[in-house]
């Protein structure tokens, strides 16, 4: 692994958006008056989000064609995720769902590329037949030990749970970005994924 590809592992931890979508939740202190005694509190006082809807088990998968390399290059990307054990706080008849990227047509793009900020759409389908349209932004990647963990944080843009947040984790080993210095190049990320939405009832 290069010098340049170490020092981006240790140093990407771009978490802006994760901790204002996180933290950003709960209530305000309770206004006090002068006199140091509670005050009238505001009419819309504001909410906690809620787990809407959580997959915590599935894996991702990612193909290149042509396969990365630490060189920017026209890269086809596509990717597919598949999600199980899914429990939705209003809707019971939701417990599986897919996820796709789709072919987004060849652009510049390296192996470093993956541990930068980067923006993308894609189609959840969920069990039941119904689907949300994600848009999302990678906004840290941290490694620990051998897994390098990948943080998308986005919203539905369409579809169910429309305008919710939504807050995608995927697990790979680090060492795959070796591949990007040898001469096949890398072909395919995989690893294990989480999918949760967060909004207001």
């Amino acid at each position: 692994m290069s010098t340049r590809m170490k020092h981006l592992l240790r140093c990407i931890t771009i978490s802006l958006l994760v901790s204002g979508a996180l933290m950003s939740c709960g209530s305000p202190p309770e206004p006090r008056d002068n006199e140091g005694t509670p005050a009238e509190a505001p009419a819309r006082a504001e909410q906690a989000l809620l787990t809407l809807a959580s997959c915590p088990v599935g894996s991702g998968d990612l193909h290149y064609a042509p396969p990365l390399r630490n060189e920017r290059q026209d890269v086809g990307i596509s990717g597919t995720s598949v999600f199980s054990n899914c429990l939705a706080l209003l809707d019971p008849t939701l417990t599986s769902a897919t996820y796709t990227v789709g072919n987004l047509g060849a652009s510049p793009f390296s192996c470093l590329d993956l541990l930068e900020v980067g923006r993308a759409r894609g189609t959840l389908v969920w069990n039941t037949g119904e689907t949300s349209t994600l848009v999302q932004t990678r906004v840290a990647a941290r490694v620990e030990g051998l897994l390098l963990t990948l943080t998308h944080v986005g919203s539905v843009e369409s579809g169910k749970f429309q305008g919710a947040t939504v807050l995608r984790t995927t697990t790979f080993l680090s060492t795959d970005l070796d591949a990007c210095s040898g001469p096949e190049g890398l072909r395919r990320l995989s690893g294990p994924s989480t999918l949760t939405f967060l909004g207001l009832l």
